[in-house]
């Protein structure tokens, strides 16, 4: 197929899984948080389109292009702002951090796959961002109760295993189950630990492509 058309597509893709969580939102249907997170996760799995790549640097352009206007969505932009007040916390005050912070890592992930000419190991680090990251913070928590700090992040001994086991899942399915891929797993977990919350969007795919690369 066409990258031209797959990009598009992709683009229709993004705009739909942007639009109905922050629909849903200004309804009343779900609560902000919720509509981040569908957003965090349908959003990743774009990167899937990388397997039908002709031409990979289009893609790059496109994912750059729609982080800059995730980048542009503000309180006070016409339009975008929407998108700004249907996904912001409590602590992005000016622009959307976090959901920039990823939009810069499967762009990253993209530019990685074209260097390495490896669309795998971008994959399984997408799926570490949008499945292991809200999965280890639903069970802390939900289901946290060992609390502890490092580098003044409050993390739960649930959260961190849930991290753990869903690196090791991950990575197993592609790879098979290894010492090394509980090593791999276990590293990325530690990333999560001390890396703050705003950031990991990036720290997590970033040290798990590292790792996964001479896998």
């Amino acid at each position: 197929m066409n990258d031209l058309i797959i990009i598009l597509l992709v683009a229709i893709y993004i705009a739909i899984v942007y639009t109905i969580p922050i629909v849903l939102y200004k309804k009343n249907r779900i609560n902000k948080r919720t509509a981040r997170m569908i957003i965090h996760f349908f959003s990743g799995l774009s990167i899937i389109s990388l397997f039908f790549a002709t031409n990979k640097w289009l893609y790059f352009i496109a994912s750059a292009v729609i982080t800059l206007i995730v980048f542009l969505s503000r309180k006070s932009t016409p339009f975008l702002k929407h998108i700004f007040h249907s996904m912001n916390d409590e602590q992005e005050k000016n622009y959307l951090q976090g959901p920039v912070l990823y939009g810069v890592s499967i762009t990253y992930l993209i530019l990685f796959s074209i260097v390495t000419n490896n669309t795998i190991i971008p994959l399984m680090s997408t799926l570490i961002l949008i499945i292991s990251d809200p999965l280890a913070a639903i069970v802390g928590k939900n289901y946290g109760k060992n609390i502890f700090s490092i580098l003044g992040n409050n993390r739960t001994f649930e959260g961190s295993l849930a991290m753990l086991i869903s690196n090791l899942i991950i990575i197993s399915s592609f790879f098979g189950f290894s010492m090394k891929a509980l090593a791999i797993s276990f590293i990325i977990s530690i990333v999560e630990l001390i890396s703050p919350s705003k950031i990991d969007d990036f720290t997590l795919p970033f040290s798990a492509s590292l790792l996964l690369i001479n896998y």
